[in-house]
């Protein structure tokens, strides 16, 4: 597989992937309790939950101890936080703003959205992944959590991912007192020494840097690759790359949720059945509960976790970020993990099964599902490069 050059990796780091359920939580509010100058921490939701409320209040302990604290959270995926709590969270001298509170009505918005989750804690350790903050993340007693996958990365990317969190913050029009000017000029080399880059998505910003990685990852691959893919609609360059993939004998598998959250997304993925299965791609479905994952590997030596969908929205409308691993163990431990998901959680939907789901009603809702999304990320997408110019 030929690596792209563009956002060049550098070594030296330390990475543990975490898995979705209590070690993720775990890991966050641990970081957060070592906290001893500052945190960066941002996400697109945290729900006022048991689950919400555990990082809320170790953000609170964080700050009360006389860590500097800045929290920057999307106005539409915490639209629902109470006055009560987000009083609290200030009082104890949190640093709190809400990103892009525009374009917001009951149920819809139209504007950049901030979809990215990351704790960044002293400039060291940075926590990256899909999860957002909500019990449906952690799982209950009755309830079995979603599958997502992050990584906590020590090294010198923490630089990169400083300088990206500390750019954000500065420009929701602050106080000059409430910027943040940490800066970060080195830190610890580690002795796993895992080579990787942090790449954005941010249209707004002119950075795609997360869609060209996957599109250099499609067409360089050689053996196989792996996608878990939670809201999955590429555009026609991915589509095309995948089955060129395919017709030179990349195996490809590519799981997606048997049941999802979101219904119409869900109908309109379906519709890509026919042409994926055509292409000799492999279709899973995940079924013990939603999947939310957005996960790559390529080759047995690339990977890429964070919060990057593959479609336009993640494309032109959200600010994303991602982490792209070169390391042959790390990735070949990764896809043990995912294979052993789709051995042991998926169903595989063969042509012949599909055939047999197939019916009317399904081409016809899939079809108008499809179009019904595609219209969405294109107005989002101009609304989006109007605010840009």
């Amino acid at each position: 597989m030929k690596i792209s050059t563009r956002h060049e990796y550098t070594d030296g780091h330390s990475v543990e992937l975490l898995y979705s359920g209590e070690p993720f939580f775990a890991a966050n509010i641990k970081a957060i309790d070592e906290a001893r100058q500052y945190i960066h921490f941002q996400s697109y939701i945290v729900d006022e939950d048991e689950t919400g409320l555990r990082i809320f209040n170790a953000l609170i302990r964080a700050s009360v101890r006389g860590v500097r604290t800045y929290i920057l959270l999307d106005a539409f995926g915490t639209k629902y936080l109470s006055g009560e709590l987000i009083k609290r969270i200030e009082s104890s001298g949190i640093l709190l703003r809400f990103f892009s509170p525009v374009f917001i009505t009951k149920g819809f918005q139209m504007s950049l959205r901030l979809h990215h989750k990351v704790l960044l804690v002293d400039g060291e350790l940075a926590i990256i992944g899909g999860m957002n903050f909500a019990d449906r993340y952690h799982g209950t007693s009755r309830k079995k959590e979603w599958l997502d996958f992050a990584v906590v990365v020590k090294g010198p990317e923490c630089i990169h991912i400083n300088s990206i969190l500390r750019k954000l913050w500065n420009k929701t029009f602050i106080s000059r007192e409430e910027r943040s000017n940490e800066i970060v000029h080195s830190t610890k080399i580690y002795g796993q020494n895992i080579k990787l880059r942090i790449t954005e998505n941010n249209w707004y910003r002119n950075k795609i840097e997360i869609l060209r990685s996957y599109r250099s990852a499609f067409k360089h691959s050689h053996s196989h690759m792996i996608i878990f893919a939670s809201y999955f609609l590429p555009g026609r360059l991915e589509r095309k790359l995948l089955r060129l993939a395919s017709a030179r004998g990349v195996d490809i598998r590519i799981v997606f949720a048997a049941e999802s959250d979101a219904p119409l997304f869900r109908r309109a993925t379906e519709f890509l059945y026919q042409y994926i299965l055509r292409n000799n791609i492999k279709i899973y479905e995940y079924l013990p509960s939603n999947l939310h994952a957005k996960v790559a590997t390529v080759d047995g030596k690339w990977s890429t976790i964070g919060s990057y969908n593959l479609n336009h929205i993640s494309d032109y409308s959200s600010i994303e970020m991602n982490v792209d691993i070169l390391d042959t163990t790390f990735t070949g431990n990764f896809e043990k993990l995912l294979l052993s998901i789709i051995k042991r959680d998926c169903r595989q939907v063969t042509v012949e099964e599909y055939q047999r789901r197939k019916t009317w009603f399904s081409q016809i809702a899939g079809w108008t599902s499809y179009q019904m999304i595609r219209l969405l990320m294109r107005i989002m997408a101009q609304m989006t490069s109007k605010k840009g110019k």
